[in-house]
């Protein structure tokens, strides 16, 4: 169980494949949940990116965040992060550190942006 997959667009998918991720291709957010539940259920993946573009709206990985493995974690992939992405990261800090490091960064550089 040390492979990795990407749950994807089919325009980003070919990237990923190049580096060993086994591809999913999907539409929107309720196919990513679908894939990654069935990946999970394969018990073959134990790192499983979900890009933001099929993310957003989704409401994350939070069914398999009692399991070890495998890791679930949406990977910005344009320039501007989505809330989505953004959200995951911060609560995957959140977890290992105990405390919200990145929201607060987060708070503060929008507050400087006003």
């Amino acid at each position: 169980m040390n492979r990795g997959a990407v749950v994807t667009t089919r325009g980003i998918v070919g990237a990923f494949e190049a580096l060993g991720f086994a591809g999913t291709v999907v539409e929107n957010a309720r196919g990513a949940s679908e894939a990654v539940s069935g990946l999970v259920r394969s018990g073959e993946y134990s790192l499983i990116l979900v890009t933001s573009d099929v993310a957003d709206g989704w409401p994350g990985p939070g069914a398999v965040h009692d399991r070890a493995v495998p890791v679930v974690l949406v990977v910005p992939v344009t320039s501007s992060a989505s809330e989505c992405a953004a959200s995951a990261v911060r609560e995957l800090v959140e977890s290992a550190v105990g405390i919200d490091l990145v929201g607060k960064r987060m708070e503060e550089k929008s507050h400087d942006q006003r």
